[in-house]
């Protein structure tokens, strides 16, 4: 599809749209909330009026403000905005903020961060992006990570919150690093991104231009329910593009297996599991594409929560429970070896 016919203002599963004054009523509400303006600012939290809030404040700082409303009923949830914009350094610095605890962890706030990172690169032709978060808003970091930005740096003990000290973690992204990301071209060539920037981002964040010739690790789950029926993941990326996965994902540095694979079936389909054996390893060796995949797979159990898509258009498409002896193709490579041992496990 060509980039013109892409609809910016419409995700997934929410819109951009003009902030209109009943919105800065609802905003003013969401201040209310501690733990929201906790995780959303380091400033003094305290409540603010609706002339307090909108996007108004956000136009004297040179940037643009939208407030994001759910595309199956309309629902206003929140805020998005670029702002601090320097049109001759073509940066812009990202704001975000989802109101109701309800409205958090359904794939919102990813949707919403597609669409203002593509506002910014395409609308805006920006070449940087750039966004701080506090040490310990955990969600938040992985939600910018997963979207494609790249940790920068740390003001250290910057925040201080019932008397204790956090980090402060500067993140960005930038337009050549999105467009690889995306498969979206840029109508620029950004002259800020050294050779060696490049070959960094590729080897730490894209699977399908691993510029090292080792091995990566990844891990993944097949998790049955009560029916002996297994969940599966549609892949929109690489590696395995538009094919049926079990979820899971790559290995963190210093990370263990175990804690890989719950933290990715957490992060992909918002399941609590609990490991119940290894099934087998799985490896995929294509040179042509310098992907060489060394996979553990392991046998899981729902503990806790329903399979939701957390990565809504993003790398997974539909997700959906199918018998275990009657699966979807084309299956990706890696599930093969986990989904035939568990058969011979469970059917046999």
């Amino acid at each position: 599809m060509a980039p013109r016919h892409l609809n910016a203002f419409h995700g997934s599963k929410v819109r951009l749209a003009a902030p209109c004054p009943e919105d800065c009523m609802r905003l003013a509400r969401y201040t209310d909330n501690y733990e929201y303006l906790r995780n959303l600012d380091t400033d003094i939290a305290v409540p603010l009026t609706p002339d307090e809030t909108g996007s108004s404040a956000v136009r004297r700082d040179n940037g643009f403000e939208f407030a994001l409303r759910t595309l199956e009923d309309n629902r206003f949830i929140g805020f998005t905005a670029l702002y601090r914009i320097e049109w001759n350094n073509r940066s812009a610095r990202l704001a975000i903020g989802i109101g109701e605890d309800k409205d958090r962890g359904q794939g919102y706030g990813s949707d919403a961060l597609a669409l203002i990172i593509r506002y910014g690169f395409h609308e805006l032709n920006l070449n940087r992006i750039a966004l701080e978060v506090i040490e310990y808003n955990e969600a938040a970091r992985r939600a910018y990570v997963k979207a494609g930005f790249r940790e920068e740096g740390r003001q250290r003990s910057a925040v201080l919150r019932d008397g204790t000290h956090y980090d402060l973690i500067s993140m960005s992204i930038l337009a050549e690093e999105w467009a690889a990301q995306t498969g979206l071209p840029l109508s620029f060539q950004s002259t800020s991104t050294s050779a060696k920037q490049k070959s960094d981002y590729a080897a730490s964040t894209l699977p399908v231009a691993a510029a090292s010739d080792q091995p990566r690790i990844g891990v993944g789950a097949v998790i049955l329910n009560e029916r002996n029926e297994v969940l599966l993941v549609w892949r929109n990326r690489q590696p395995e593009q538009y094919t049926w996965s079990i979820p899971g994902g790559k290995v963190d540095p210093y990370e263990s297996l175990e804690t890989a694979v719950i933290r990715e079936i957490k992060e992909e389909v918002d399941l609590d599991i609990a490991i119940d054996q290894l099934l087998c390893t799985a490896e995929t060796i294509r040179p042509e594409r310098e992907e060489h995949w060394i996979s553990v797979l392991y046998s899981a159990r729902n503990i806790r929560g329903i399979a939701r898509n957390l990565e809504e258009g993003g790398a997974i498409g539909e997700i959906g429970w199918f018998p275990l002896d009657n699966l979807p193709s084309p299956l990706a490579c890696f599930a093969v070896p986990g989904l035939e041992a568990a058969k011979r496990l469970y059917l046999d």
